[in-house]
């Protein structure tokens, strides 16, 4: 993965952290968030994404993941709380890819 992400501007206060991230960070999710999720694709109820502030140490800022089996559990403006289906761990969905498009397999 190259060291572009395409995020938008990343602020050197917030240690390098997208202006996305940043806000979403800003807002009371009245639980513990495990992670912080951008440029989403669903999967089912999974994601893969770009994770930032992991709060297990797994992945790094800018590192592509995978969530276990997910529930939407609430909506702070454009920004989604995730929790998993057994209700241990909580993500902050901060940007998604259109739902309900398809590509063709020509990257398109």
């Amino acid at each position: 993965m190259s060291g572009h992400t395409g995020l938008g501007h990343r602020s050197p206060v917030t240690g390098g952290l997208p202006g996305e991230v940043v806000r979403a960070m800003a807002l009371d999710w009245g639980v513990y968030i495990d992670a912080y999720l951008l440029d989403a694709a669903r999967v089912g109820n999974r994601y893969a994404a770009i994770a930032f502030c992991d709060q297990s140490g797994t992945s790094s800022n800018g590192m592509t993941v995978a969530t276990p089996p997910v529930r939407h559990v609430a909506t702070r403006g454009a920004f989604k709380l995730l929790q998993t289906l057994d209700g241990a761990d909580n993500y902050v969905l901060v940007t998604e890819h259109d739902a309900g498009v398809v590509a063709d397999g020509n990257g398109n």
